[in-house]
């Protein structure tokens, strides 16, 4: 009898010790199953992929690989492409509205425009960097409804180089008078010290008033071009571009027929002058109200008449425009209004003034300011 409770009792013992073993070996397999979800959801952060993964919030949410790409130093002549993998990473559908380029040399696009939850995308970036140079910084911005990023940005960056490098692309036309040539002049250094130059072509607003030719300067001096302002250039602001069209070979021995533009602005006068070639309404608010003047008068202090004003390509309602004499026989020119509560944005137009002075009968000035988005 006591030797089967003896048998008994070490019996129960080695189920127990079986029992807990297990229970060990169970606990062990339970804890490793995190770890491996944990290096799923790694793996669907940084490779895009459309296998769902855990939201980290309530609604839809973007998420970017990357926020920045830089690719380095590049020539003005070569156009660079990246991508930006982006996740939803909330917990409802995903839908890109637009995306936003701060400059029109950045063109950004995505393969998809509607993800769910834990699906992945791509957007694909490519930047033209044709008419920079020095350092660029380039901000795309994607518009959402994302919970906690709907203006969610990135950018791009370079360095340029020039294949024709000219130091000042802005060129200053200072006051001219009307009926008058005028010149000036700039230097350009092609990488390519054979650089042949095509066509110089004049472009932009009063592109037609100019021309160009290449200069003969010393062996060993900076090649240098002329522009010429036709004595026909019209009365006011005045605002030109010359395009320079040539063929050169590049440091990698390719032909290339390349372009480059620089801007030639200034002013012309005859015998009407004006405080201001431009009138400016400044920053204002939505529905705000303006009233700016501009005094234009005779330099030989003969009288004239302002026949008629008129307000030509607006791009945002109530602007009015008039003149009213002095007693000096000067004329202010009144811009003036109120601007509708919906408008943001740029405002521009150009007030027209008919004047009885030969040769002048027609003076414009351009009407510009801005109403910020905020």
């Amino acid at each position: 009898m006591n030797y089967m409770k003896l048998l008994c009792i070490l019996s129960m013992t080695v189920c127990l010790l079986l029992g807990c073993e297990q229970t060990e070996v169970s606990n062990q397999v339970v804890d490793q199953v995190p770890i491996s979800a944990a290096n799923d959801q790694i793996n669907i952060q940084t490779t895009p992929s459309s296998t769902p993964q855990q939201p980290t919030s309530r609604g839809a949410d973007i998420s970017l690989e990357v926020e920045e790409r830089d690719f380095g130093a590049i020539w003005d002549y070569q156009k660079v492409t990246t991508t930006f993998p982006f996740t939803n990473t909330g917990s409802k559908t995903l839908v890109l509205s637009r995306l936003q380029a701060g400059c029109g040399c950045t063109t950004p696009v995505a393969d998809k425009t509607v993800l769910q939850p834990g699906e992945s995308g791509t957007i694909t970036v490519t930047f033209d960097p044709q008419g920079k140079s020095n350092k660029q910084d380039k901000k795309v911005t994607i518009f959402s409804n994302s919970v906690n990023n709907p203006e969610k940005a990135f950018w791009i960056r370079s360095y340029v180089n020039q294949f024709v490098d000219v130091k000042n692309k802005f060129l200053s036309l200072d006051e001219m008078t009307l009926g008058e040539p005028h010149s000036v002049e700039f230097e350009f250094a092609p990488v390519d010290p054979e650089f042949i130059i095509l066509s110089m072509t004049g472009i932009g607003k009063h592109g037609q008033y100019i021309s160009a030719e290449e200069l003969e300067v010393p062996e060993g001096q900076p090649r240098r071009i002329r522009i010429n302002v036709s004595p026909e250039m019209p009365w006011g602001a005045f605002h030109s571009q010359l395009k320079v069209k040539g063929n050169g070979i590049t440091p990698e021995g390719s032909p290339i027929l390349h372009e480059f533009t620089v801007f030639a602005n200034g002013k012309t006068f005859g015998k009407i002058r004006a405080d201001n070639h431009i009138m400016s309404v400044g920053t204002l608010q939505k529905g705000g109200t303006f009233h700016k003047r501009n005094r234009i008068y005779r330099v030989d202090g003969e009288p004239f008449q302002v026949l008629n004003t008129a307000i030509l390509g607006p791009t945002v309602s109530g602007i009015n425009g008039t003149a009213v004499q002095n007693l000096d026989g000067s004329y202010d020119l009144i811009v003036s209004g109120t601007l509708p509560t919906s408008h943001q944005g740029p405002i521009n137009a150009e007030l027209l003034v008919q004047t009885d002075v030969p040769d002048e009968e027609v003076l414009r000035f351009r009407i510009a300011g801005v109403v910020p988005k905020r």
